[in-house]
């Protein structure tokens, strides 16, 4: 049998986001009320893929911080998203490496959250080995946050992903939109992805959404997870999975980085591919449907997360 090569690495195009100055003057200056200083330099972040306004800020006291902000006229469902990251953001231990709310302004339309300032930057892509080895430490300790307060009411992974690792199951009427491997194999990827939703339950904090631009490295190299809209409720190894699909995803071996894991070492071989098929399997519905509004490069990018999973998913099955 050939196992397909891991796709190459490429680039991450970027966005157009919205300019701290282009935001509606009320809401700047609600902000500046919050900060109680004026604004006097906004630095624009271009990580990530959503067209809202994302910059770091530093104020006529000379204070920063780090400023989100996003309507409905850019994307209808990032305010939502918003509004569950400042929920559950506010409820996770000040002792996490992750940069602690300050304020939140919404008016319905335009909501704005500010957080501390990470002095630092985004991982350098491809991974290299010592930023791994230091975020699945990070990983680590997650999964031993207490879930206490507000984060006992947090939805549960199987919740939050039984639509979506149900995807093959759709696809199986929509060939065109498989490749030939998975065309090939469906009914077993059918039974993967929908049995994988019982591994993935528990009671560890669960990110779920671990990829390179929700990631800050500080100036020591010190890990901050940041964008916490898809916060769940799960199994503890599950964030060390997604992180290492974005490692493949990037041109990284995370087989090796995964057979070198103490915690993954002890999950059951069929619980990480099961959960790596209903991922691939929601990604590849994805790719086949049109961009969400304002996310150009969304598609493309699910595109390369889907391929490298896929190449993954056929090299621990070994299936024809």
């Amino acid at each position: 049998m050939t196992v397909p090569s891991p796709p190459r690495w490429q680039a991450p195009k970027a966005i157009n986001r919205v300019e701290w100055t282009a935001l509606p003057h009320k809401v700047r200056t609600a902000i500046e009320d919050q900060l109680g200083s004026p604004v006097v330099a906004a630095k624009t972040q271009h990580g990530g893929f959503s067209p809202g306004m994302a910059a770091i800020v530093r104020c006529a006291d000379d204070s920063d911080c780090f400023i989100k902000a996003v309507n409905p006229d850019l994307n209808p469902l990032s305010p939502q998203l918003y509004r569950d990251e400042a929920v559950f953001s506010a409820a996770l231990p000040q002792r996490m490496p992750v940069p602690r709310l300050r304020h939140v302004y919404d008016d319905g339309d335009w909501i704005a959250l500010v957080f501390d300032a990470i002095n630092g930057k985004m991982p350098e892509l491809p991974w290299a080995a010592v930023d791994v080895q230091r975020l699945m430490a990070t990983i680590q300790t997650l999964g031993t946050t207490p879930l206490t307060g507000d984060l006992t009411r947090l939805p549960s992974v199987p919740e939050r992903l039984a639509h979506s690792f149900g995807a093959y199951r759709r696809l199986a009427e929509m060939p065109q939109s498989l490749t030939a491997w998975e065309h090939g194999n469906i009914d077993r990827l059918v039974v993967a992805a929908e049995s994988a939703l019982e591994s993935t339950a528990g009671d560890s904090l669960v990110h779920l959404d671990l990829r390179a631009d929700n990631i800050v490295l500080a100036h020591d190299g010190s890990p901050y997870i940041v964008d916490w809209s898809w916060a769940s409720s799960g199994a503890p190894w599950l964030d060390k999975v997604c992180f290492l699909v974005n490692v493949a995803t990037y041109g990284g071996d995370a087989e090796s980085f995964l057979r070198s894991d103490q915690l993954l070492a002890s999950v059951p071989s069929d619980h990480v591919t099961g959960f790596l098929i209903g991922l691939c399997g929601m990604w590849t519905e994805a790719v086949a449907a049109p961009p969400p509004p304002g996310l150009p490069a969304l598609r493309s990018f699910q595109r390369l997360e889907r391929d490298a999973t896929l190449a993954w998913i056929r090299s621990r099955t070994g299936w024809d």
